[in-house]
C-alpha cells in the first residue's frame, strides 16, 4: 500500500498514537476507546467511526487475531511525523525549515537541551554533506 490519504485531525492523531504505542500486536477498538477515554469524554461509536475512516484512508490496517479485529499502523510514527512536518513547513513557512526553527527560537519554546541536540544533529549533517562553496 502507498501513502495514506489526507492529513490527520487531532482526534485521528490521538487514535494513531494509541495504535503506534500498542506495537506489533496492534489494538482493538475497545482498547483504543479505553485509552482515549482516559483523557476525554468520547463514545465507543465515535472511536469506531474514526478507526473505520483511518482504515479506509490507509492509515490503519485490520487483522483478525483470535476472533478479534486488531488495528495496526500502515505507516511508522517517524515516517508519518516526517511527512506531516514537511507539509506543515510547506504550508506555513514557504518550504523553509530554517524559518520554522527561527520561529521556535523566537518563541522561546526550545529548551536548552533541545538546542544542544539540534546543534549536534546539524553538525553531524554538515560532516556528512558539507555545504558547497559559494563564489
Amino acid at each position: 500500500m502507498g501513502q495514506p490519504e489526507g492529513r490527520l485531525t487531532p482526534a485521528q492523531h490521538e487514535i494513531m498514537d494509541v495504535v503506534w504505542q500498542a506495537g506489533d500486536q496492534g489494538a482493538a477498538v475497545t482498547e483504543i476507546w479505553a485509552k482515549v477515554a482516559e483523557s476525554r469524554d468520547v463514545t465507543r461509536t465515535t472511536v469506531l467511526n474514526l478507526v473505520d475512516r483511518l482504515e479506509k484512508r490507509g492509515w490503519l490496517k485490520r487483522r483478525k487475531r483470535q476472533g478479534i479485529y486488531r488495528y495496526l499502523p500502515s505507516v511508522p510514527k517517524e515516517a508519518a511525523a516526517r511527512e506531516l512536518a514537511e507539509e506543515f513547513v510547506d504550508d506555513f513557512f514557504g518550504g523553509s525549515a530554517g524559518e520554522l526553527v527561527m520561529s521556535l527560537l523566537g518563541s522561546k519554546r526550545l529548551k536548552t537541551e533541545d538546542v544542544v541536540e539540534l546543534r549536534q544533529r546539524l553538525d553531524a549533517l554538515l560532516r556528512e554533506k558539507p555545504p558547497k562553496n559559494k563564489k
